[in-house]
């Protein structure tokens, strides 16, 4: 499994910028980002977040920013706001593919209000793309929601040296909906 990991100091936004317009210019997959002020769901488009004062408001107000895929994920997460970043891309390639021993698939229902969404909705108070969490806030969702939408997570299974037994090394979020082998 192809792995990058980077950190980005404070001072470091030229690079976190450069580093994300690269990946968002591939306008494919979802980005997930939670800040100091919301959490955001979206499908990523090609040419999204070109202006530099978008993605320096990440910089400054991120704490995790996950841009996925199928295959692969970048990953940028910080403790607290004026910590430093660090970066995790994980990409699955034929090895890990095939190496299924050592990567876990579930898919997790995401806490979603179904009742109250449709309501509000009937009455013009969210859009068609946000759903009501059942603590009462709201979120933005790139596909379309029910009472069973779920989103993919794919385990990495490392091994105990002295033990042979296996524990989850890392995750990432990979999609929407179950996964094909689980239907």
């Amino acid at each position: 499994m192809p792995q990058e990991t980077k950190k980005y100091e404070i001072h470091d936004r030229e690079a976190f910028r450069s580093d994300f317009k690269q990946r968002i210019d591939v306008g494919q997959g979802y980005i997930f980002i939670m800040t100091t002020e919301e959490i955001d769901f979206r499908k990523v488009s090609a040419g999204g977040y070109k202006e530099d004062a978008e993605i320096d408001q990440l910089f400054d107000q991120g704490l995790e920013i996950r841009i996925f895929d199928e295959d692969s994920e970048w990953k940028w997460f910080r403790t607290g706001i004026g910590k430093a970043y660090h970066f995790r891309m994980l990409r699955d390639d034929e090895e890990t593919k095939n190496d299924w021993l050592h990567w876990w698939n579930e898919s997790q229902y995401l806490d979603i209000d179904m009742k109250r969404t449709k309501k509000e909705r009937e009455k013009g108070k969210i859009s068609i793309d946000e759903v009501y969490a059942t603590g009462g806030g709201k979120y933005p969702l790139p596909v379309k929601a029910d009472d069973d939408t779920k989103i993919r997570i794919r385990n990495y299974l490392g091994e105990d040296a002295d033990t042979g037994e296996l524990y989850v090394k890392d995750w990432r979020l990979a999609g929407f909906g179950e996964w094909p082998e689980e239907e």
